[in-house]
């Protein structure tokens, strides 16, 4: 009845690993665009008082990154895992590798040594921030669209098809 692990086909490990990567680099894409489009929202829309504002940052923030280290990191595993792909060329194996961990390195940087002050500038909420805060804030604005556009980068290689040979010459 069982399936012994010998008649396991291992030669679809490393399509199935494509697979992954295909689908949490795209899923994070889109979880990071929505967040981003929610937060400037409800940062821009009347009603929302400062306190407020920044109850909402020590929420959802870390939703974000534990999103965002989950989704990237089975991306990079997914592509570590397509080694023999034949649906992915070592190039774009190798450089989306490369562009995810570079991600992943930035969204820690972020997390430790930007939202972490952020979230202690807002805590308790509604007190005037400091002069850092908005320093602190623009980093963490650019440092994570950097590592977004990485992500997009990787996206792109990782579902980007294969040409045929026939197609290349």
């Amino acid at each position: 009845m069982g399936v012994s692990t010998s008649e396991i086909p291992w030669g679809r490990l490393p399509l199935l690993g494509l697979m992954i990567a295909r689908m949490s680099t795209s899923a994070w894409i889109g979880a990071a665009t929505l967040f981003v489009v929610v937060g400037v929202t409800e940062v821009t829309r009347a009603g929302f008082d400062s306190a407020t504002k920044d109850t909402l940052v020590a929420v959802r923030f870390p939703a974000y990154y534990a999103f965002g280290w989950t989704l990237v990191s089975c991306g990079w595993i997914g592509s570590w895992i397509a080694v023999d792909s034949a649906w992915l060329p070592k190039s774009r194996r190798r450089s989306s590798l490369i562009l995810l961990a570079f991600a992943l390195l930035l969204m820690t940087v972020d997390y430790f040594w930007i939202y972490q002050p952020l979230l202690d500038m807002v805590t308790p909420p509604g007190q005037a921030k400091p002069a850092m805060f908005a320093l602190y804030h623009e980093a963490s604005k650019w440092i994570n669209l950097v590592g977004l556009i990485a992500c997009v980068m990787a996206t792109a290689l990782l579902n980007w098809p294969r040409l045929r040979s026939a197609e290349i010459s």
